[in-house]
């Protein structure tokens, strides 16, 4: 079944939306579940409230990802979706969930997850399962954001503040940390070989006992047991 315009509030199950543009559509509160958006132009559409369920934004057959740059993105839901190298730049996502979704290269820079408050922001983003491998969360404001159970290698997180951010259980080897702010960031169960204590502000930081040895490793501390 072929859908050629999504209408706010509607559900839509097993619709083939590929190729199609909805570039600066209303398509709020809207349910897809398997439906397929391989190359669909939803460049700064209104998507807020929507929930995607087993849904492509890409393929292994397709040269042309979604685009969902600028898109607006606040309270919506990604369960079990496929976003590899989606270009998801400059989104607004405050309250945006993704859950068991293939993220590798998805380039998420420059984006708002804020709610402004008085005179204050405040931040709400919850990425837990994913495969962010390779992606981009750099230029971001994600104090107090949910990312765990992430596979997270090589993902970029330069100039990003992750204060009191709960990272627990992720995989972040090789990551590019240039300017990143992790204080008072919970890493307990996380693993990581290259956050470098003379780089990176770990006051406050929330680790286990057996990760000590990593960051120590990082000041060129060797940590042996006493038998050696």
């Amino acid at each position: 079944m072929t859908q050629t315009l999504p209408e706010s509030g509607e559900s839509y199950r097993k619709v083939k939306f590929d190729g199609l543009d909805f570039s600066r559509g209303e398509y709020r509160d809207c349910v897809f579940e398997d439906c397929s958006f391989v190359g669909t132009n939803l460049r700064a559409a209104n998507l807020s409230g929507s929930r995607f369920e087993r849904c492509p934004f890409n393929d292994a057959d397709s040269d042309t990802p979604a685009d969902l740059s600028h898109a607006n993105l606040k309270e919506a839901s990604f369960d079990r979706c496929n976003l590899t190298v989606v270009d998801c730049i400059g989104i607004k996502g405050y309250a945006l969930v993704l859950s068991h979704c293939q993220l590798q290269g998805t380039d998420f820079s420059k984006s708002d997850f804020r709610l402004p408050i008085a005179d204050s922001d405040l931040t709400e983003l919850t990425i837990e399962h994913c495969n962010l491998s390779y992606a981009n969360l750099s230029n971001n404001y994600l104090v107090d954001a949910v990312l765990r159970e992430n596979r997270m290698i090589e993902c970029s997180l330069d100039y990003t503040d992750l204060s009191q951010a709960d990272l627990r259980g992720s995989e972040l080897h090789n990551i590019s940390a240039i300017g990143v702010t992790l204080i008072g960031a919970d890493l307990r169960g996380a693993s990581f070989n290259n956050l470098n204590p003379r780089d990176i502000d770990l006051t406050d930081v929330k680790i286990s006992p057996e990760q000590v040895g990593s960051l120590l490793e990082g000041l060129g501390i060797i940590v042996l047991d006493d038998d050696h």
